[in-house]
């Protein structure tokens, strides 16, 4: 890993592409400040390497998957998964201890493929965010998407624990009795934030009216959303007859993924799962073009905007900002990042006395 380092929590898994991204070759994407390439090795492997050959510096990137390897584009250098090249085809042939590159633990799993940059020793698969619905094809049909914010990553994790954006922002979602519709709850349980809204017997709207076919006019609405460090979020979505449990209605679970890339750019993968209508195709590709439409055309534009307005400032909390009931749950979940990045930032520094 080379130069200097922003401060990110960096014993977590991010995501660092969709599962799908790889089918093609391999990938080359800016994550917590490291270019990578990703990619999966003919066996199914994934890996994520640094997108720099040793040789000429050219990216890994620009070569191809060969066999459990990747071949470098310009010299035919190969690599595996670890970093360390095993096939020099030129001269001699030996290979150079100084003939490898820097790599992070991968896996792949709920649809997504997930990178730990901190100490691999610590790499726990227990602890990747749980998506269950993206793993669940009798339940469940699952939609993706990927889309590059120019803004700081939290401020995209702000505007998924503050929901009332949506009566003001996405006319397509709004409740025809605004935020006065919205009973709200926040709470922390360990470094988790939760942020649930549920909007009883209100007139079918939002998402779920695309999948609704009961002859009911009105439903009980909900957006639940949990922040799991550093940047994950579950989101429970869905409506049901009116006092009917949650799982006899519309669930549209999503997952909300947002991976630094550099101090002002960052990441939005995104997942949607339905239990409606799980056979029809056309559905899906429907409610994957709404939904990534809806990011690119409203949240986004705002969020960037937010960040041209802040300028060159990462903590928005440093600008003493206004804040209003609804930012609860967004401050509480920065603050728990910023003490969990300063945890882990005593703890390295005292390793190394």
């Amino acid at each position: 890993m080379m130069g200097v380092k922003m401060k990110y929590l960096r014993n977590a898994w991010y995501a660092g592409a969709l599962s799908t991204e790889l089918d093609s070759g391999p990938v080359s994407r800016e994550l917590l400040g490291d270019r990578m390439v990703l990619f999966r090795s003919e066996s199914g492997r994934t890996a994520a390497l640094s997108d720099r050959c040793p040789h000429r510096f050219a990216p890994l990137s620009l070569g191809r998957v060969a066999g459990e390897h990747i071949e470098c584009g310009y010299h035919g250098l190969r690599f595996d998964g670890s970093g360390k090249c095993v096939l020099n085809p030129h001269g001699d042939k030996r290979i150079s201890p100084r003939a490898e590159v820097g790599s992070w633990p991968t896996r792949e799993r709920y649809g997504f493929v997930w990178f730990w940059p901190g100490d691999p020793k610590l790499a726990d698969d227990a602890s990747i965010p749980p998506y269950p619905f993206n793993a669940d094809p009798d339940r469940f049909a699952v939609v993706y998407g990927h889309i590059d914010v120019a803004a700081h990553y939290e401020l995209v994790v702000d505007n998924l624990l503050d929901l009332s954006h949506v009566e003001f922002l996405h006319p397509l979602f709004k409740q025809s009795g605004g935020v006065d519709s919205h009973q709200m709850s926040y709470g922390v349980e360990g470094t988790t934030v939760i942020a649930n809204r549920l909007k009883p017997n209100v007139e079918i709207q939002g998402l779920a009216r695309f999948f609704w076919t009961s002859p009911s006019k009105r439903f009980d609405a909900r957006s639940n959303m949990r922040w799991l460090p550093p940047s994950a979020l579950i989101f429970d979505l869905g409506g049901t007859e009116c006092g009917a449990p949650v799982e006899e209605g519309v669930c549209l679970p999503n997952a909300h993924l947002i991976p630094p890339a550099s101090e002002f750019c960052c990441h939005y993968f995104w997942s949607i799962a339905r239990n409606r209508q799980i056979d029809d195709e056309e559905s899906g590709r429907g409610l994957q073009q709404i939904t990534q439409k809806v990011f690119t055309t409203e949240d986004i534009p705002m969020i960037e905007a937010q960040q041209r307005n802040i300028g060159q400032v990462t903590d928005i909390l440093s600008l003493r900002p206004l804040t209003l009931e609804p930012d609860t749950p967004a401050v509480r979940a920065r603050l728990i990042l910023a003490d969990l990045i300063r945890r882990e930032t005593d703890a390295q520094a005292a390793a190394a006395e």
